[in-house]
């Protein structure tokens, strides 16, 4: 803490002894059930399932499915409706336990299984994206200049594309959805 008063980067009103017990407890708040970060790695759907944590893993796919019904992200089609040259997308889980214990189950499709022309317009490609870099430099911005900020995190912000050519592309019932729709569906996405 001392280096970093020098630098003038903080001004220090308390005793520093007590200013750096305070920062040795950043990132420690919630992660005390770990014993480190290699416990938080993302697992597959069935490697998920078999789990003593089952049972918050299958709450974490129930409220990701709430999720997808309250942005309408997709509507369930009969199988013999769908058009034959249809493109069909598989999805696959990413679940992965929170530093605070809580399960997070995400379901994305496999994008990559679509082909430029036919399912999309590579000149309509848009991923806005921040850099670690670009992070760096308002995180020294708000330092000098002493900004308070904040943290937002928005639920479901992923869920708001929207198609903007016609694509239509399916999926078949996501494992874990399964009690959701009948077994002679497709899921034709509505949003992207």
């Amino acid at each position: 803490m001392k280096a970093l008063n020098e630098f003038g980067l903080f001004s220090i009103d308390k005793d520093s002894h007590e200013l750096e017990k305070e920062y040795g407890l950043v990132g420690a708040a919630e992660g005390n059930q770990f014993q480190h970060t290699g416990q938080l790695k993302v697992m597959s759907y069935n490697e998920a399932m078999k789990t003593p944590e089952k049972k918050e893993w299958d709450k974490a796919v129930h409220k990701e499915h709430s999720t997808f019904a309250k942005y309408t992200v997709w509507k369930a089609v009969p199988k013999h409706k769908v058009p034959k040259d249809a493109k069909i997308i598989t999805t696959t889980w990413a679940m992965k336990p929170k530093p605070n214990g809580i399960k997070r189950a995400r379901l994305t499709a496999r994008g990559f299984e679509q082909q430029d022309g036919l399912h999309y317009h590579s000149h309509d490609l848009s991923a806005p994206v921040v850099n670690d870099m670009t992070i760096r430099m308002i995180m020294i911005m708000i330092i000098m200049a002493g900004w308070a900020t904040r943290l937002l995190d928005v639920n479901g912000a992923f869920l708001n594309g929207r198609f903007q050519n016609g694509e239509k592309l399916y999926t078949p019932v996501p494992q874990g959805f399964e009690p959701f729709y009948p077994a002679d569906v497709l899921l034709l996405f509505l949003r992207t």
